[in-house]
């Protein structure tokens, strides 16, 4: 067994990964290639989606993509997915707009965990259906995972 080794990674840095992982994996991507990616992770896939490697020490984390989507609700295709996915980047993009270096960026840590929630809700109206897409990035024994995730769209209503 290996000695467990603990890296501290800002959540800005975290945020730039990640928003930065979605641009390459669909936006960057030609349609074929992205739809693939879809099919993967629509299926419950992890996605490995490259690494990161620590200025400190060298040691490379593994980084994979996943989505969680009980709370979706209509029907999950990829214009659907892709429609969302567009408005959290743009959420994203106008939160960096507003605060170039991301000093006031809102998260929601998981203290058993260590994983971050990004606190940036993007909701998205497709027919009668409202669906909220957030992104979050929680460490694993192995790896990182950046998470897309749909959430119950009630709590975001006042």
């Amino acid at each position: 067994m290996t000695e467990q080794q603990t890296i501290d990674i800002d959540t800005r840095k975290l945020f730039n990964m990640g928003a930065n992982l979605l641009v390459a994996g669909f936006i960057n991507q030609k349609p074929d290639a992205a739809k693939k990616l879809f099919k993967e992770l629509k299926q419950g896939v992890s996605v490995k989606s490259g690494q990161l490697t620590s200025e400190k020490n060298n040691m490379v984390i593994p980084i994979k993509l996943e989505l969680e989507r009980s709370e979706y609700r209509g029907q999950f295709n990829f214009p659907n997915f892709e429609a969302s996915l567009k408005a959290l980047l743009q959420k994203f993009e106008t939160e960096v707009r507003k605060d170039k270096e991301l000093k006031d960026l809102r998260t929601l840590t998981n203290e058993a965990t260590g994983g971050v929630l990004f606190n940036l809700p993007s909701g998205v109206q497709i027919g009668d259906d409202l669906n909220v897409l957030m992104m979050a990035v929680e460490p694993l024994n192995d790896c990182l995972i950046v998470r897309l995730m749909f959430m119950e769209p009630g709590q975001f209503q006042s």
